[in-house]
């Protein structure tokens, strides 16, 4: 599943590019460079310029929510792998701990001093 979210995505940044830089601008854009005056002919007067729009506007959107998509698959992905191994790590602690239950020796030349009383 992530490997084809990856793939989509990559697809999807390709075609964003291209049909980001096929627009005209103020320079002309890189549409020009590929005969963007005859393709004014092809979509109409406006056609080229708004096609390219909702084209670059859909592809936006659907590289947003593959990213979104991807990161959730990647968390989901983590977490499960995680998961097992904090919990293998747990009962071990836990089996570790249940089996030595006497309490832990202070190193030499330490002493427990007893809590001082509080007076008001």
């Amino acid at each position: 599943m992530f490997t084809i979210l990856i793939i989509i995505h990559v697809l999807v940044c390709i075609a964003l590019v291209i049909s980001v830089l096929m627009q005209s601008s103020k320079g002309g854009g890189l549409g020009g460079a590929f005969g963007g005056g005859g393709s004014d002919t092809l979509f109409g007067g406006q056609g080229a310029s708004s096609f390219l729009q909702k084209t670059t506007k859909v592809l936006g959107i659907s590289f947003m929510v593959l990213a979104i998509l991807m990161a959730l698959t990647s968390k989901t992905i983590k977490t499960a792998e995680r998961g097992g191994k904090i919990s293998e790590e747990i009962q071990k602690m836990s089996d570790e701990s249940s089996e030595s239950e006497e309490p832990a020796s202070l190193p030499e030349g330490f002493e427990i001093l007893p809590e001082p009383s509080e007076k008001e």
